[in-house]
């Protein structure tokens, strides 16, 4: 090898350290830790009752009053389309139905 190589090399190796030593000056470190990606939390927003009245609509049914939130998902009294009383189990993520029941 020679010099010349040999200070290449060094002169490299010296700004790798000084370009790394300035990346970790600019992360700022507030005194807490950083909260781990997983740990956070998705929001999901519930579809309006407007979305949830076209969904039935668009299978015929109508609805007795106001939608309730049971374990998860919407509850509606409602008729079907024979003109029966049931129950009406909808997703308030998207609006669609999830099924029926009659009492």
């Amino acid at each position: 090898m020679t010099f010349k190589t040999i200070l290449k090399a060094a002169a490299a190796a010296a700004l790798f350290t000084i370009g790394a030593a300035g990346a970790a000056d600019a992360m700022p470190y507030h005194g807490r830790p950083m909260p781990h990606p997983v740990a956070r939390h998705e929001v999901r927003r519930v579809v309006d009752h407007r979305v949830v009245f076209a969904s039935m609509h668009a299978r015929h049914m109508r609805y007795i009053g106001t939608p309730h939130f049971v374990r998860g998902h919407y509850v509606i009294r409602s008729f079907d389309r024979f003109g029966r009383v049931a129950f009406v189990e909808i997703n308030p993520y998207t609006g669609a139905v999830i099924g029926f029941f009659r009492i």
